[in-house]
């Protein structure tokens, strides 16, 4: 279906207006492609008939984000991300396509009842109740549902928060962007599966046969089997 197709590019055209900015900044002599960033921490369905995503958002999003105003100091963005730090932020969106292209999506208690993160070693997590999560990240997000549906409509409307846990019981971390580790969300039967480190978040690896420019997150070329090496 063609909305199917054209979800992940509203959904960045929302996040590209929410944001102020065409690219995202790490460091001063390293860009951050945002669509690369979205496509990595996002996942859909690829069933036909259901319109189903899956988005992780992780620290370094937000980080970048308001690394890039120059209104806000690094006191302050370190302050926001605070908030944020100790959970593990999911957006989803699950609906079906009827046979003449309307969408009915589920609601966000349907969708809670159904919802898990699952860590590199099994462990499943469900989503934070309301009493569990703290006032100003509460704040946050239902600040951030209005921005989502004005931009984005009936799928914005859609787009439900759920928090979990950010660390194990253990005290180590389910997910870090730019580390190496696995997790995945799984929604009723469907699962949608990350690799990690993002690729987006670390600089461009090259392959020492030919010199193309791979992925950071990749350790060989896939086609050489070589090891990959940081451009120099």
């Amino acid at each position: 279906m063609k909305s199917i197709k054209f979800l992940k590019v509203r959904v960045l055209i929302g996040v590209l207006l929410i944001c102020g900015w065409m690219s995202l900044s790490f460091a001063q002599d390293r860009k951050v492609d945002i669509n690369a960033l979205v496509q990595e921490t996002q996942k859909m369905s690829d069933t036909s008939g259901e319109m189903t995503l899956i988005w992780w958002i992780p620290e370094e999003f937000w980080r970048a984000s308001f690394e890039q105003d120059p209104n806000m100091t690094a006191a302050q963005t370190e302050e926001f991300v605070k908030i944020l730090r100790p959970y593990m932020l999911i957006v989803a969106v699950d609906g079906n396509i009827g046979s003449f292209g309307g969408v009915t999506y589920k609601s966000e208690t349907t969708i809670r009842d159904s919802i898990q993160v699952i860590d590199s070693q099994g462990t499943r997590y469900r989503p934070l109740n309301n009493e569990n999560i703290d006032a100003d990240t509460k704040s946050f997000l239902s600040m951030m549902k209005p921005v989502f549906v004005n931009m984005l409509g009936p799928i914005g409307q859609n787009m439900h928060f759920f928090l979990f846990p950010a660390k194990n019981t253990m005290g180590q971390n389910i997910a870090v962007a730019k580390s190496e580790g696995a997790f995945s969300v799984k929604l009723d039967k469907r699962v949608f599966k990350w690799r990690l480190p993002l690729g987006s978040l670390l600089p461009t690896k090259i392959c020492p046969v030919d010199g193309e420019k791979l992925s950071g997150a990749w350790k060989f070329c896939p086609w050489h089997g070589a090891e990959l090496t940081y451009r120099k």
